[in-house]
């Protein structure tokens, strides 16, 4: 989005902000659904939590709304991912537009996968690979990260964060626990995905992805004909694509390699219900 945009999206907040009333809870934004579920967890109703990407966006290329502007200037915190596109473009402004907002990043401390440097992929800028959140382990920390700035913002409920995040690390166990054993227990170890958002939960659990897009664009015929070499020569049996993408070349690639295509939806809310799902579908149990 250009700077003019952007600075007329600012004087529309400016503008309008009297004219809304301040909301009886602390607010809270996070970045996506999976984020406000942890975000919930920890906080069980001490903070109005409101996600920017809404359900069916993408949260590579998502500009927010003038409304969702003025829903964060109330706010007292932002917990980002800190490297998804449209962090990368909005995160900045986000700060002037409330400057006693604090910004805290969930991926701090995570042993992050980075793109190779000659293929720098133009969707996330940092060569960063932004989905953390796809992967029991990964999240544990992401919940961590999350609690320790709710302490630093409201220091007064420092004991029930605590309380909370133990809670809630044990569910993020208890999933690490079930795809742990539905891995263990199938031999399918790699599988096939439009936008490449598995890679941590690849990395973690011993198992390959191979992704139709590339570089965060549409793939070529010479990608895709390297995609469905490998499927084949895997003997990949499906293809998972995200409801927000189109599907017309995982149709290719499947009607190619004799595949068959399961919906999965890793930016859905319920994040322990998801990742199960996934991993069932990837052993195909």
């Amino acid at each position: 989005m250009s700077r003019y945009l952007i600075a007329i999206l600012l004087f529309l907040v400016v503008g309008c902000q009297s004219h809304v009333p301040n909301s009886k809870k602390k607010v809270l934004v996070v970045s996506i659904l999976p984020m406000k579920y942890f975000a919930d967890q920890l906080t069980q109703g001490r903070f109005e939590v409101e996600v920017m990407v809404p359900p069916g966006a993408s949260p590579e290329t998502y500009a927010p709304t003038p409304k969702q502007m003025i829903r964060l200037s109330e706010a007292k915190a932002y917990f980002s991912i800190g490297y998804l596109g449209f962090e990368q473009v909005w995160l900045t402004n986000f700060k002037s537009t409330n400057v006693n907002l604090s910004i805290y990043q969930t991926s701090t401390g995570i042993e992050l996968i980075k793109e190779v440097q000659e293929h720098k992929d133009q969707e996330h800028p940092s060569g960063v690979d932004p989905h953390i959140w796809s992967s029991p382990k990964t999240a544990q920390i992401m919940a961590e990260n999350m609690c320790n700035g709710l302490k630093k913002i409201d220091p007064a409920n420092t004991a029930a964060y605590d309380a909370n995040l133990k809670k809630l690390k044990l569910k993020i166990s208890s999933v690490d626990s079930a795809i742990t054993r539905i891995f263990k227990e199938s031999s399918e170890k790699r599988f096939v995905v439009f936008h490449p958002a598995l890679g941590y939960l690849a990395r973690d659990y011993g198992l390959e992805q191979l992704a139709i897009e590339f570089e965060g664009k549409i793939p070529s015929p010479k990608h895709l004909k390297q995609v469905i070499e490998a499927a084949r020569k895997a003997n990949v049996k499906f293809i998972l694509i995200q409801k927000e993408f189109d599907a017309e070349n995982a149709v290719v690639i499947a009607n190619e390699t004799g595949s068959s295509i399961l919906q999965i939806d890793p930016l859905d809310y319920f994040w322990s219900d998801q990742v199960i799902d996934i991993a069932q579908k990837i052993s195909r149990k």
